[in-house]
């Protein structure tokens, strides 16, 4: 760790050199508000006078299409290894249960809805993630102290065995930090009761909160107000950055590591910004066009006003007023908006599919469109599942470094289960993943007519996984061999609910509710045996047949409305082929 007197001199240093990925946030950040647009001069020193500035809205709009698909994804916890399938359930939902907790804990403790909507927001617009975690119990209860931080505000750096230190920064109202830590002295504070003080803009203090792998140092404005040893052995955060841009390592790479969601079109928009301002202007004066005058005397008097709308004039003969030709934009300002359109919606989205509900167009059409956005998300769905995956290993290992005997309750209020270190075995043995996946109801359909036409060519696995997306696809196979099972015999059926009843209540914390669930369990095996003893009775005929479940069988024909009424050229995409050119 470095000199305590150097931390602060410290993490300005690595501010510094962070400064040109920040400006880059900066940067973004002006396109998400859509911050007024200003024409400028041809040098672009000076800001332009009697002239029409606009600000696209097309930024927002597109952070807003994505961030909402990105909160909207489901996602799943999948445990694998060399660990038996009961450990595997309850290591599964012992993570689910710490990210409930860590949601209720937000919103309680800062007013933010979940996680995941933070998650969303901000590896689409600053593209870096970091989340602070972590627990403790306290009076017994387990206790989740889940900081999603601004990577804007959050310098670090790694060292060579992972994260080096971090320090998040912001600002505080003073009177808040005197109630939390109680040094008045140490925060320069003059000597007035700081509960009664108004908070406005002047009274904030610069709060850097220091971790690395010794100690948490909390410093105010250069001043170092308190520090406690770090019990965790590394800073307690986890840092990605998503795949997204090119990853060269030229000088000053850093200004475009992991970029954010404007990258493709970010000088674009600035350049239509000022196509819209210069039309705008140029239309308006329009309303009040340059006049000219001829005389015989330029002397210094004003020359006679043009008449008004609906005023009609006498003038001599030989003065009669003339506007002045300003040209014809049309067919300039066409083109490059044409132009300027196009390139917009390759490096985004297509107005249509951003809001437009009123198009008659083929499902492939919709299909294709949702690739597009596909390949917007898929870099950024990867961070929050890598961010995750890391805090799940994170929650973990405090978990088992806690001193505790017996079960600790863990979970969103009133949902809670009991965990042991013990249940949790040994993280070397087993993997962790959690699968993200955006869909929309359109592209459900559209899945659902591939699935139908691929039945009878493709294993079920690949099409309740691959083209149906299924949230759970080993249990939804699972569930429709349950279904097919009791068709063609039922005590199949009773044997496998008899199974999942004792899981269940091997999991339930509330023993009555367990003793009935493994009653109803006793039941089921029971009359399961009952109906394969009644098998032992005489043979039935010979033409007598057991039933058997229905083969399911695929068509071609939801292909047919997935294309559309002229095939894959209908609806304005795809007409380089040929109306009736097979697919």
């Amino acid at each position: 760790m470095a000199d305590n007197n150097t931390i602060w001199d410290l993490i300005a240093t690595r501010i510094a050199e962070l400064e040109d990925l920040y400006a880059r946030m900066d940067e973004t950040r002006q396109l998400l508000y859509m911050e007024e647009f200003k024409l400028k001069s041809w040098d672009g020193k000076h800001n332009l006078d009697n002239v029409i500035n606009i600000t696209g809205n097309g930024p927002a709009v597109l952070a807003n299409a994505v961030v909402s698909d990105l909160m909207g994804a489901k996602w799943q916890v999948k445990v694998e290894g060399n660990i038996p399938d009961t450990q595997a359930r309850d290591i599964e939902l012992f993570i689910e249960d710490n990210f409930a907790q860590a949601d209720e804990f937000l919103l309680e403790q800062r007013g933010q809805t979940s996680l995941n909507s933070w998650l969303a927001s901000h590896v689409a617009i600053r593209s870096y993630i970091g989340v602070r975690w972590i627990t403790r119990i306290t009076d017994g209860k387990y206790v989740v102290d889940c900081l999603p931080v601004d990577m804007r505000w959050t310098p670090f750096r790694y060292g060579t065995t992972g994260l080096q230190w971090v320090a998040p920064i912001t600002r505080r109202p003073t009177a808040e930090l005197v109630e939390e830590f109680g040094q008045e002295d140490a925060l320069n504070l003059p000597n007035t009761n700081a509960v009664g003080r108004v908070i406005g803009a002047v009274d904030q203090r610069e709060v850097r909160d220091f971790w690395d792998s010794k100690t948490n140092q909390i410093w105010v404005d250069g001043a170092s107000i308190k520090e406690t040893p770090n019990i965790f052995g590394s800073p307690p955060f986890v840092i990605v950055a998503p795949s997204v841009g090119f990853m060269l390592r030229d000088e000053g790479y850093l200004k475009h590591e992991a970029e954010d969601l404007f990258f493709l079109n970010r000088n674009l928009y600035k350049e239509w910004n000022r196509i819209l301002s210069v039309e705008q202007t140029f239309a308006f004066r329009q309303l009040y066009p340059a006049f000219e005058r001829e005389t015989e005397q330029m002397d210094g008097r004003p020359a006679a006003p043009a008449p008004k709308t609906g005023e009609v004039r006498k003038v001599k003969k030989g003065e009669l007023a003339r506007q002045v030709p300003l040209g014809d934009m049309n067919q300039a300002s066409q083109a490059a908006r044409a132009d300027f359109k196009g390139m917009l919606e390759l490096g985004g989205i297509s107005d249509a599919e951003l809001g437009s509900a009123g198009l008659n167009r083929p499902g492939i059409w919709f299909t294709k469109q949702f690739e597009i956005r596909q390949k917007m998300e898929t870099g950024r769905l990867e961070a929050i599942k890598v961010m995750k995956e890391g805090l799940a290993r994170l929650m973990i290992a405090q978990f088992q470094a806690m001193e505790n005997s017996g079960k600790v309750k863990v979970g969103r209020r009133g949902a809670k289960h009991g965990f042991t270190s013990e249940m949790l075995g040994d993280p070397e043995d087993y993997s962790i993943t959690i699968r993200f996946m955006v869909s929309s109801k359109t592209q459900e359909i559209m899945n659902m007519a591939q699935a139908t036409a691929a039945l009878s060519i493709a294993p079920e696995i690949v099409i309740v996984r691959d083209i149906l997306k299924a949230e759970d696809p080993e249990g939804w196979i699972r569930q429709r061999e349950l279904d097919a099972a009791r068709r063609a015999d039922p005590a199949i059926a009773l044997f496998e609910m008899a199974l999942q009843h004792v899981e269940e209540a091997d999991r339930l914390n509330d023993d009555a509710r367990a003793d009935a669930k493994r009653i109803q369990s006793k039941m089921l095996t029971e009359r399961g045996v009952a109906l394969i003893r009644a098998r032992q009775q005489p043979m039935p005929p010979e033409d007598a047949q057991l039933p058997q479940p229905e083969e399911p069988r695929g068509s071609s024909n939801p292909l047919t409305s997935l294309l559309g009424s002229k095939g894959l050229g209908a609806g304005g995409i795809g007409n380089e082929v040929d109306e009736g050119r097979p697919f």
